[in-house]
């Protein structure tokens, strides 16, 4: 069995887009993007991380697997912490003293 590769935190937050969403092309109008990029964008992480992140065979709307499920409480942890690097990184160049 392959060790997992690391998809790019443009990849996670396409997927928590197309969660939040509800299909690839609402994630698409939402980041500006092409539904064939969203569409590209899970195909690679679904290839890089070596699991379906999405049954796309039983609905026209993109349902989360068990896989998915699992990465999705992942992906959404990765995104909190992203956004408490930027919000640190954003006070300390406004100026706020690092913490002690």
């Amino acid at each position: 069995m392959s060790e997992p590769g690391v998809p790019s935190f443009d990849q996670l937050s396409v997927f928590l887009t197309v969660v939040e969403t509800g299909s690839f092309a609402a994630a698409g109008r939402r980041l500006h993007r092409a539904t064939s990029a969203i569409s590209y964008a899970i195909a690679n992480v679904e290839l890089q991380l070596g699991v379906a992140l999405f049954d796309r065979e039983k609905t026209r709307k993109p349902t989360l697997t068990d896989a998915g499920k699992a990465v999705l409480a992942k992906a959404r942890a990765v995104a909190t912490g992203m956004n408490d690097l930027r919000a640190c990184v954003s006070g300390l160049l406004d100026g706020l003293e690092a913490e002690v």
